[in-house]
């Protein structure tokens, strides 16, 4: 390994990828070491941070929580020299496992900040899901204010924030094969209002009163992550 210093030119590569099944449970701090394993690995002409233990410069946008999977995650990754992309996804991905797969990687100047939207698809296996149910999970977000409870830290009250201005669409049906709600929902993913999609099955818990069964092995729901989206709703490359 050459270290290399802050001054050396680089390339950015942007690499779009899946994290699916099992791996939804690894936190991002996990994540981010198994990725630095894994561009080593696949032999990346790598560019190297300072100071006593050099790292490959990595950057990740709008980490997900742990128990959401995803279609839509993004890492920039800055590279000594160039190589052909279709090369770089297929180095990458024999080094990683099919729940995790690299889906595309393109070189671009454009910062990860420009990311302003995210698509999900929430999936809700409810007692009582109807078409009617799914109405009113659409409906919610009609109103003019919907107050969820935010997460506090220890020994602080929770407080109350309006989601609502952080969510550009949502839509909701029910699902006669499955017997499940199926939402769609379009949320903020600026960094300075990053929504996340937790809250609004939450709102829903609470407005709507899905997944409200006692046992709790009768209910459940799932997030996946679809894609992401510019300011203008044009795709984020």
């Amino acid at each position: 390994m050459v270290q290399l210093t802050q001054n050396h030119p680089h390339v950015n590569l942007r690499v779009k990828f899946k994290k699916l099944g099992s791996l939804q449970y690894i936190s991002h701090l996990d994540l981010v070491r198994t990725m630095n394993k894994i561009v080593v690995r696949a032999g990346l002409p790598l560019w190297y941070t300072e100071g006593f233990n050099p790292k490959p410069k990595m950057t990740f946008a709008a980490p997900l929580s742990i128990g959401t999977e995803s279609v839509a995650e993004y890492m920039d990754i800055k590279l000594v020299d160039d190589m052909p992309p279709e090369e770089i996804v297929r180095r990458l991905n024999e080094n990683m496992t099919d729940e995790m797969q690299v889906l595309d990687a393109y070189y671009t100047d454009e910062k990860l900040t420009r990311l302003r939207w995210l698509s999900y698809r929430i999936t809700v296996n409810t007692l009582g899901a109807s078409a009617e149910l799914a109405k009113k999970c659409e409906e919610l977000f009609d109103r003019g204010e919907v107050l969820v409870a935010k997460k506090a830290k220890a020994g602080e009250e929770p407080k109350l924030f309006d989601v609502k201005p952080l969510v550009s669409s949502i839509s909701a049906r029910y699902d006669e094969e499955t017997g499940r709600i199926l939402i769609d929902a379009l949320l903020s993913a600026d960094p300075s209002a990053f929504l996340n999609p937790e809250y609004v099955v939450k709102a829903l818990r609470k407005e709507v009163g899905i997944l409200s069964c006692p046992d709790i092995t009768r209910e459940s729901w799932s997030i996946m992550r679809l894609e992401g989206y510019l300011e203008d709703m044009s795709v984020f490359r």
